[in-house]
């Protein structure tokens, strides 16, 4: 028995590279659980110090040196930062108060409308089925208020957590993208023995995040400044915030784009009733996501992440309920990890 045990073992582990590997990502599992909360300055830092890297390269590409390239690319990144901070943020916070002010009335709106359903419908919905509609509204509006009430509490320690990371953002930036090589080749130091499984890996998660990480950043600047100018165009409310919210939407494939459909549609009706702006907003929207499904992703990503439809869809679902938010946010990287670790992990035979 304990032979047969010890056989398994080996199958599973052909070697004591194997082992450490599998350590580390058990180590690795534990302090995202226990640290998660103060972690996401760190990740996004990581994440954006990893574009700029990319940027760099295109402008040395251009016959500038290493250091005046390097320095070049973190002005842009300080620019672009500012602007975004001083710019977007104040037009995303003002909507998002006009919004939540504007709640209730919106709920009246809606309440109204479903109630003329059953009369111009009657063959499709009846009196019965909008009463059960509006009792679960009522229970769900119930839990809503509630949890406004827990964010307003919260609010002054949330605000207090923004101003520190975003004084933290940049440094760590800075960080990470300069002092990046000697970050790496002090963690690569701490791993004893054999480093070529770990340097597999890392070969096919470069070439396949650095495309992804980049065509995705890429993505939700084109679908977010199209959204922008559909929505601007056609007068909607709160147009900033649902542009924002449709560009961030196509991190999440598949469920993000259908979720974020849900706010687009509620405000268009409301707003518009079923006018013709309305038809001509859920056109030209639906248009946009077409258009970056079918035409832009497959440009942007041609070289990037080999991932079947299906497991990127269970990706965010097992990720998301084991992580929450940044589980759903890394699915398609720890999948990659995941895929890549698959295809470097030595077999039993190979060991022989």
């Amino acid at each position: 028995m304990i032979e047969q045990v010890n056989k398994f073992f080996k199958k599973i582990f052909p070697n004591d590279e194997t082992v450490v590997f599998a350590f580390l990502i058990f180590a690795a599992l534990i302090i995202f659980s226990i640290f998660s909360s103060i972690l996401p300055p760190f990740i996004i830092s990581i994440v954006t110090a990893y574009l700029l890297v990319g940027l760099q390269k295109k402008i040395q590409s251009f016959g500038l040196g290493l250091q005046l390239s390097s320095i070049t690319t973190f002005t842009i990144f300080i620019i672009v930062s500012t602007a975004l901070l001083f710019w977007l943020m104040p037009i995303l916070y003002n909507q998002l108060q006009s919004f939540v002010v504007d709640m209730p009335r919106l709920i009246n709106e809606f309440i109204n409308f479903v109630a003329t359903i059953p009369a111009a419908y009657p063959e499709l919905v009846s009196s019965d089925q909008i009463s059960l509609f509006f009792q679960a509204v009522s229970s769900e509006l119930t839990s809503i208020t509630q949890n406004i009430v827990k964010t307003s509490i919260s609010g002054i320690q949330s605000t207090i957590t923004f101003l520190i990371y975003v004084i933290l953002f940049p440094i760590l930036v800075y960080f990470f993208f300069f002092d990046r090589k000697n970050i790496t080749n002090g963690f690569v130091k701490i791993i004893p023995g054999k480093r070529d499984m770990l340097l597999k890996v890392w070969e096919e998660m470069d070439v396949q995040l650095s495309n992804y990480v980049r065509g995705k950043s890429l993505e939700i600047v084109i679908v977010g400044f199209s959204a922008a100018i559909i929505f601007v165009s056609l007068g909607l409310k709160y147009s900033a915030l649902l542009s924002v919210l449709v560009g961030l939407s196509v991190i999440i494939p598949y469920i993000g784009a259908f979720l974020v459909t849900i706010p687009v549609v509620l405000v268009g009706l409301l707003q518009f009733g079923t006018t013709f702006d309305f038809w001509l907003l859920i056109i030209l929207y639906l248009l946009l996501q077409g258009l970056d499904g079918n035409l832009l992703v497959p440009i942007i990503f041609s070289d990037a992440v080999k991932l079947h439809p299906v497991a990127i869809i269970v990706a965010v679902f097992v990720f998301g309920s084991m992580f929450g938010f940044w589980g759903v946010f890394f699915a398609i990287p720890i999948a990659t990890f995941i895929k890549a670790v698959w295809n470097a992990w030595p077999s039993y035979q190979d060991q022989q």
